[in-house]
């Protein structure tokens, strides 16, 4: 035990020790480890776009009761966090078309990346979105705080809300700057937050569940 010992000694003397990790050793070691994690971040470029696609659908339909028409077209990145890029949606809500969405990013949790039926969805944003508003969807906003946001969140930016009347004309556009759903912990309920404009004037909504 004492000759084992006797050979760590090194650790302990700052020259042997410096020597022992140098520059050389440290930069391969950062190195291996930028590769290691890049591969690991990569696995979802090899995935069956269709397979992953309807995963995605089916989580969404889940967890907001929303059809999103999804096309197998879509871009994968890693930064700022891994995400999936979807363009040109439309979803729907009772079967009937209720929204244009110009970009979709679903950002994806990194935990067991190596099957892409693993995939948890963590945030859902849209951008550039044309909500139809009428008599038959005119709650859709204050529904969706009857499901679960305790595991990812979702949110709305630059898009506009069309009222229209029975005839099917624009009474007035309200415009989203930026909507948010999420769970708050501490209250334990849903709640959106909302920073929109009608007629230009701005205002701030907030409703909890």
């Amino acid at each position: 035990l004492k000759k084992k010992l006797n050979k760590l000694n090194f650790l302990f003397e700052k020259d042997k020790f410096l020597a022992f990790v140098s520059i050389k050793r440290a930069l391969t070691f950062l190195i291996v480890s930028i590769f290691l994690v890049y591969s690991y971040l990569s696995i979802p470029i090899f995935y069956d776009s269709s397979k992953l696609t309807n995963h995605i659908k089916n989580q969404l339909s889940k967890n907001l009761n929303i059809d999103f028409n999804l096309s197998d077209d879509f871009s994968y990145n890693l930064f700022p966090k891994p995400n999936l890029r979807f363009q040109e949606i439309k979803f729907l809500n009772k079967d009937k078309k209720f929204a244009f969405i110009n970009e979709m990013k679903v950002y994806i949790s990194l935990n067991n990346l190596f099957k892409s039926n693993n995939i948890k969805i963590k945030n859902v944003i849209l951008n550039k979105v044309n909500f139809d508003l009428n008599k038959e969807n005119y709650n859709f906003f204050v529904e969706l705080l009857n499901y679960n946001f305790s595991n990812f969140k979702f949110e709305i930016k630059n898009s506009n809300i069309f009222y229209r009347n029975i005839e099917n004309e624009v009474l007035f556009i309200n415009k989203i700057n930026h909507l948010k759903y999420y769970y708050n912990f501490r209250n334990e309920i849903n709640t959106l937050v909302a920073k929109n404009e009608i007629f230009n004037i701005p205002y701030t909504v907030e409703l909890k569940n």
